[in-house]
């Protein structure tokens, strides 16, 4: 990856992050689990929640990854549902960044709040939408389990390492551009005209 992209990615990336791990951690604590507090994740330092491996494969492999918030769904009163809703955090989180920073680019901003917007706006898209698929570790692992009857809202860590390997290949392999270019063609249409 050149340094412009990478450049271009970056604040994207830390906001992004950050406020996604954070939905996640004060999300759990308002519904009864204080785990990431007790950990310093309910937090809006950057450097609470970037990992040192995933900033560095931002630069490398062109993407990259933030510490996930541990949270204990046995200290919700309603265990199934309160972990739904903060593993929906997240990602909801991303898309009101993505519709914030969609307004202020309609306001016509100075260039260098245009460069920083227009990277908030794709990345947490990116983020949003990536994380809803269903393989760990990424949030949809989480949701749909919460949602479908039947299945089990946590996997073990020894199968999260497979599911990793997984989610490599399917980045390397092109399955998941079949997912983001549309959405990428979508939200470009929704940029203003000019950018």
């Amino acid at each position: 990856m050149d340094l412009y992209t990478a450049l271009f990615l970056l604040p994207g990336l830390i906001v992004g992050l950050t406020i996604h791990e954070f939905a996640h951690a004060i999300t759990a604590k308002w519904l009864g689990d204080s785990t990431a507090e007790r950990m310093g994740r309910v937090s809006l330092n950057p450097l609470r929640h970037l990992s040192p491996l995933g900033t560095v494969a931002l630069f490398i492999l062109g993407f990259g990854w933030g510490k996930p918030v541990v949270v204990n769904i046995y200290n919700f009163k309603r265990p199934r549902f309160y972990y739904l809703l903060s593993s929906l955090a997240g990602p909801g989180a991303n898309l009101v960044l993505c519709a914030l920073s969609l307004g202020i680019l309609y306001l016509r901003p100075h260039w260098t709040i245009v460069f920083i917007c227009v990277s908030i706006f794709y990345i947490n898209a990116i983020l949003a939408v990536i994380n809803l698929l269903p393989v760990p570790p990424l949030d949809g692992s989480k949701i749909w389990p919460c949602i479908i009857p039947g299945m089990k809202p946590t996997v073990s860590a020894k199968w999260t390492r497979v599911w990793i390997v997984v989610l490599l290949v399917c980045l390397f392999s092109g399955v998941i551009d079949k997912i983001l270019v549309p959405v990428l063609g979508f939200l470009t249409s929704l940029l203003p005209n000019g950018l």
